[in-house]
């Protein structure tokens, strides 16, 4: 499972592939491998392979995306 960080800096762990999305990889002090989400078009397709499971994050993410542009 990779643990991605998210731009309001929550750490979520997901079966999605860090392949084709904009992030930086780094290791916290615990020597895991995090992946921190580097724009919003990087988190939104992050947000889109998240399983169904984790559903209120993304809405709770979506939210918080459209109070940060203003569509609130």
């Amino acid at each position: 499972m990779a643990r991605f960080l998210l731009r309001d800096g929550n750490k979520v762990g997901a079966e999605v592939s860090p392949e084709g999305l904009e992030v930086f990889a780094y290791e916290d002090q615990k020597g895991q491998l995090i992946h921190a989400l580097a724009t919003v078009k990087a988190e939104r397709e992050f947000l889109r392979q998240v399983p169904s499971k984790l559903l209120h994050l993304v809405v709770r993410m979506e939210q918080a995306l459209a109070k940060a542009v203003g569509r609130n």
